[in-house]
């Protein structure tokens, strides 16, 4: 039965359409929205959830929205055990995580299996906001990529990257480095084939160092937050960038791959970066 469904059964002077119709799955955390009205049932609503997913053993409500320097999102345990800390499993790799400490978004999983597939035999592939290691990891298990390096600059999930990558044995293509990406990325000494940044918000400032970082017909995937039907303002950022760099560009592909409420999408921006003009 759908969680709408049942929760309208157990509360039923509640309007339906104000209760939650679903959550998002990460390890054994049940992460749920719940409208400020119905605060004083949270605890009863995720004494549900719990009833009747006998996996889920955290219920945790959203709290706010994603801020801060590290991208992170304030969430309220409001049923069963007292922590944010889990494992999940996805496209075949293993992710120790803390939803408190760093960002992650399990919605994502088939867009990391969506690039991963796009990743050339021996391609160099830079992942500028790399945060627990899911890009970085989901391409080391499922291309032939020569080089994978994930740079992040949140020590938390830096530290479970790295935790991460031991748990993920066989993976020994991938590297993860600590610190800013924009000072990161040119000390390494060369340039890569494929460079995505993949921060939820504000990845516009790391467009810079990410251009620099292709070498001539080098492939960008730029994340980015736009209103629905709507990509000109994120492609505007490419664009103005690249005039910074001194670069050209080929605008290749948009791809939808998620969506934050009815009206914002989240948009893949791929363009080919040329030389230096």
């Amino acid at each position: 039965m759908r969680l709408r469904s049942m929760l309208a059964a157990r509360f039923l002077d509640v309007d339906p359409t104000r209760l939650p119709g679903g959550f998002d799955r990460v390890g054994d955390i049940a992460v749920v929205s719940i409208v400020p009205e119905l605060e004083p049932l949270a605890t009863a609503i995720g004494a549900v959830i719990l009833d009747a997913h006998p996996a889920v053993r955290v219920v945790a409500r959203r709290d706010g929205q994603f801020g801060g320097a590290f991208r992170t999102r304030p969430l309220r345990i409001v049923a069963g055990e007292q922590r944010l800390t889990t494992v999940h499993r996805e496209n075949g790799i293993l992710l120790h995580l803390d939803l408190g400490q760093a960002y992650f978004s399990v919605r994502l999983a088939h867009e990391r299996a969506r690039i991963a597939a796009l990743v050339r035999p021996d391609e160099r592939v830079a992942v500028l906001g790399s945060g627990v290691g899911p890009y970085p990891l989901v391409i080391g298990r499922h291309s032939r990529a020569n080089e994978v390096i994930g740079v992040e600059m949140n020590p938390a999930a830096h530290a479970f990257a790295l935790r991460n990558l031991a748990a993920n044995r066989g993976i020994r293509t991938v590297r993860f480095l600590a610190g800013d990406a924009g000072q990161v990325l040119p000390e390494l000494g060369h340039r890569f084939d494929r460079v995505l940044v993949v921060l939820p918000h504000g990845g516009e400032s790391l467009l810079l160092p990410a251009i620099g970082g292709l070498r001539p017909g080098g492939i960008l995937h730029f994340y980015d937050m736009q209103a629905k039907g709507c990509h000109r303002a994120a492609l505007a950022k490419i664009e103005t960038a690249c005039e910074q760099a001194g670069r050209g560009w080929r605008s290749t592909q948009v791809t939808v791959c998620g969506h934050c409420g009815p009206a914002l999408h989240r948009l893949c921006l791929e363009a080919t970066i040329g030389p230096e003009t």
